[in-house]
């Protein structure tokens, strides 16, 4: 049979109303059984990290007012839903067990890494168990498949573990079960809870579709489908229907907000679907990304993309090239992502940014030490499997934008994408007009 595995991302399940919509999907999408992947309600995951800051602060009366909180929330969202006696057994447990690692953090005084992933782990289970009986499904603890090193906080997948503990839930799924399950979490070799970090919940979902070799994997958010650019800036864009592979990489790591780039490579190893759809909207435009690039006529553009908050680091050319790899290493390790590293005979110019606050107090170190840094600016990028045939037409693009400051060219690997520099400023004129001339006129 065909086997499909739908997440739902925080959004979709943040309310009663939210929860009964999702329902509906999962019934029409999963009749035959299949497996659904929940996040947290939304909300959620941040009030437990507050609650973890307060209680290493030693502050457990606010982390536990925070814990009563989302605790409240809960109840209110399973009262409308007519659950709350159906999820109070399963849910005590979890309440007493969060307020015991709190308990913990405020008596040590210190929140470790692996504390908060066991904090986060309750919001996560919550929600799925809720889910479960909303659904009308069974739950099942993803950290039984999920296998991870033991890096908490960011951690890594085990593929051939997670293969080998996933056959028995293919089993099940394909005889017809209805499974719902936590995202976002694994458990290491030992057994102890980890997360994924960024984008975990849509990687879990993928990771889970790899492994139980599944046909198609569904992420439900609240746009309709990934877009030719950012509606805030350009209200004419629309969904794009179907997408290669390789344009769905090349925009998550040019600033689209829909996909995490983790989430995208087990769609590439294992070569199922992957669709983007609307939980407000079932019936509106999705987005499809194959593996196999769709037929795009040459110099075709997909999508315009950008990513605000760049900062550039300019090494004079007499500093050679390990203090910017020493640089770019530094800030990455504290959070910061890089976009872009430009080495020529005039010098090298560095662009991140900074994602954490380790990450900008690292920037604030290399600026004190007299490096010339530059905030304010912008990475812009023109995205489409058009470009794999005719990939001057960037350049020409390009030539339209006049007399606008560009700050360097970042082409990096990919065939797919060209990538640039400009004031952040003129991102409002600039994501316009090159969608009009990139997307609207072809």
């Amino acid at each position: 049979m065909s086997l499909k595995v739908l997440k739902f991302g925080g959004s979709s399940v943040g309310s009663a109303e939210a929860l009964r919509r999702a329902a509906a999907i999962v019934h029409d999408e999963l009749p035959a059984g299949g497996l659904v992947v929940v996040s947290a309600l939304r909300g959620t995951t941040d009030r437990i990290l507050d609650a973890c800051a307060a209680a290493t602060r030693g502050d457990l009366p606010v982390a536990l007012a925070l814990r009563q909180a989302m605790e409240d929330r809960h109840h209110e969202v399973a009262t409308e839903l007519g659950l709350l006696e159906a999820v109070r057994p399963t849910w005590n447990p979890l309440f007493d067990r969060l307020d015991q690692l709190l308990t913990g953090m405020a008596m040590l005084g210190e929140g470790t890494a692996r504390g908060r992933d066991a904090a986060l782990a309750v919001g996560e289970t919550l929600s799925a168990n809720l889910a479960a009986h909303c659904f009308q499904g069974s739950f099942r603890d993803v950290r039984e498949v999920m296998k991870t090193d033991a890096r908490f906080g960011k951690a890594r997948p085990l593929l051939e573990a997670l293969r080998t503990a996933a056959a028995p839930w293919r089993v099940a799924l394909e005889e017809g079960a209805l499974w719902v399950t936590q995202g976002f979490l694994g458990a290491d070799p030992d057994g102890t809870t980890t997360t994924l970090g960024r984008g975990g919940s849509d990687t879990s979902a993928t990771l889970l579709g790899e492994a139980l070799g599944a046909d198609e994997v569904q992420i439900w958010t609240d746009v309709d489908g990934v877009l030719t650019a950012d509606p805030s800036l350009v209200p004419e864009a629309r969904p794009i229907p179907q997408m290669s592979l390789g344009e769905a990489e090349a925009l998550s790591a040019f600033g689209a907000k829909v996909l995490h780039a983790d989430s995208l490579a087990p769609g590439g190893r294992a070569g199922f679907r992957l669709v983007v759809a609307n939980t407000l909207r079932p019936g509106a435009s999705r987005t499809v990304i194959l593996p196999q690039p769709p037929p795009r006529p040459a110099g075709t553009i997909t999508s315009v993309a950008y990513k605000e908050g760049i900062h550039l680091l300019r090494f004079p050319a007499s500093a050679g090239l390990e203090p910017p790899l020493e640089a770019a290493r530094s800030l990455e390790e504290a959070g910061a992502l890089r976009f872009g590293l430009i080495s020529s005979p005039a010098g090298t110019l560095l662009a991140v940014r900074p994602e954490t606050h380790a990450a900008a107090e690292v920037l604030g170190t290399l600026a004190a030490s007299g490096l010339a840094c530059e905030s304010g600016w912008a990475v812009v990028a023109l995205v489409g499997e058009g470009l794999r045939t005719d990939p001057v037409a960037a350049l020409r693009y390009l030539a339209t934008l006049g007399q606008e400051p560009v700050g360097g060219l970042l082409t990096g690997s990919s065939t797919v994408s060209i990538a640039f520099l400009v004031p952040e400023a003129r991102l409002a004129e600039i994501i316009p007009r090159l969608h009009q001339h990139c997307v609207q006129e072809r």
